[in-house]
């Protein structure tokens, strides 16, 4: 296949198969490098980030809807037409009917053509609308989403959120401070720059961070800043006893570990084999000896621990991710208001499985990488109004427009 062969071939992988991009995109990347594979990427993850407002500009064209992966072809095409300004418009009109003439026994091929030059010959569609229903289509988000923000957060944060999401993210990662430092990092290699948010935080401006020297050699592992805070949230020290209840694939395990100075125990569970395997491969590489992965269903943790048996638990919860969509596109494609009604539950089944297992006077924080108050604030309150023994000592949001990170929510929770 050639470039945008292969990138229709991803979206629709993405898109209508539902699997996840990054593992789209690592599995079908291999025979691929240079421009190829920067124009695959720019592509599926563009058409990804504003999938909306593509969508827009042609579907008024047809009157019939077209095949699933039809859509997918005129999405991408018009978004290479309007977004990549270096390409010409004969190549995507010309590739888009090539592609068209594979499928269907080649049905669609001449509405394909017409659809795109149409397109290209007539003026492009304004966004008609109610403000909200505007800021919903030109940043690609939900409009129940966007209303969501305005409600919990005000119209101009909701804005804020939605057009900092269409931003390409920073390459950020954290200092491993039990091998060097930042100083040194940014001394010996001029790509790497000081974070703005968490005190072990760089900015990356090179080519991929996993690829290279310093990562392989265990001196920075890949973390967004605001994730970073988490583990300061906690506030660990040297000898505790942690609980880290759903840490695959173990970044903030092996920052708490960092904070201790690899000195104590740090219990790092996951429900998932697999996932756990992430976090005994992330302390080889890490050099840390204090974090100890099993395998281990957190809503059956009093099953496994002992009542008041840890100084402090770390409950990253899962969470529906509104805070991740500048880095997750394909959570904006799938995601459904629905999605919060199944995880709502085993967030609340979470807290209420791992607060008995807490020390008096220890800390208990619970995060989420989303930005919505049902997970976070309301979550806490309704912890709160049950169990007199905690009181909350801080709670944090973290807005992905403050520091160019990701969105995050945490809250620290002291056991009187």
């Amino acid at each position: 296949m050639n470039a945008r062969e292969k990138a229709f071939d991803l979206l629709c992988e993405i898109i209508l198969k539902k699997k996840y991009s990054n593992l789209a995109l690592r599995h079908g990347m291999n025979d691929y490098s240079g421009l190829d594979r920067s124009l695959i990427v720019s592509i599926v993850y563009g058409t990804m980030q504003n999938y909306l407002y593509v969508r827009y500009l042609w579907e008024h064209f047809v009157s019939k809807k077209l095949p699933d992966d039809m859509a997918v072809l005129m999405d991408m095409s018009i978004y290479q037409l309007v977004f990549l300004d270096k390409l010409p418009d004969y190549a995507v009109v010309s590739e888009a009917v090539d592609i068209a003439s594979k499928k269907y026994n080649g049905r669609y091929k001449r509405l394909i053509n017409a659809l795109l030059r149409r397109f290209l010959r007539e003026e492009r569609r304004s966004v008609d609308g109610s403000s909200l229903e505007k800021l919903s289509i030109m940043t690609s988000h939900p409009l129940w989403l966007v209303k969501m923000w305005e409600h919990q957060y005000g119209l101009e944060i909701a804005r804020k959120i939605c057009e900092n999401d269409q931003k390409v993210p920073l390459q950020a990662c954290r200092v491993n401070t039990l091998i060097t430092d930042r100083k040194t990092l940014m001394k010996d290699n001029g790509h790497f720059t000081s974070g703005r948010l968490s005190p072990d935080g760089l900015i990356y401006d090179g080519e991929a961070l996993a690829q290279t020297k310093e990562y392989e050699e265990g001196k920075i592992t890949i973390q967004d800043e605001a994730s970073q805070c988490v583990a300061y949230y906690l506030n660990p020290e040297p000898h505790e006893r942690i609980l880290d209840v759903c840490a695959a694939p173990g970044t903030k395990s092996t920052h708490i570990a960092q904070l201790m100075h690899d000195e104590g125990e740090i219990i790092a569970c996951d429900i998932h084999k697999h996932r756990v395997e992430l976090i005994e491969n992330s302390l080889k590489r890490l050099h840390i000896s204090c974090v100890h992965p099993m395998v281990s269903d957190g809503t059956k943790a009093q099953e496994v621990f002992d009542h008041e048996s840890f100084d402090r638990i770390l409950l990253d919860a899962p969470c529906s991710g509104y805070g991740v969509l500048k880095r997750k596109n394909d959570i904006k494609v799938h995601m459904q208001s629905s999605d919060m009604d199944e995880i709502i539950p085993l967030q609340q089944t979470l807290l209420e499985s791992v607060s008995p297992l807490l020390k008096k006077g220890g800390r208990l924080v619970y995060s989420t990488c989303t930005l919505n108050k049902k997970e976070n604030e309301k979550q806490i309150e309704s912890f709160l109004k049950k169990h007199d023994d905690f009181s909350c000592e801080k709670m944090q949001t973290i807005f992905p427009y403050e520091y160019e990170s990701d969105g995050f929510f945490m809250a620290a929770l002291v056991k009187k």
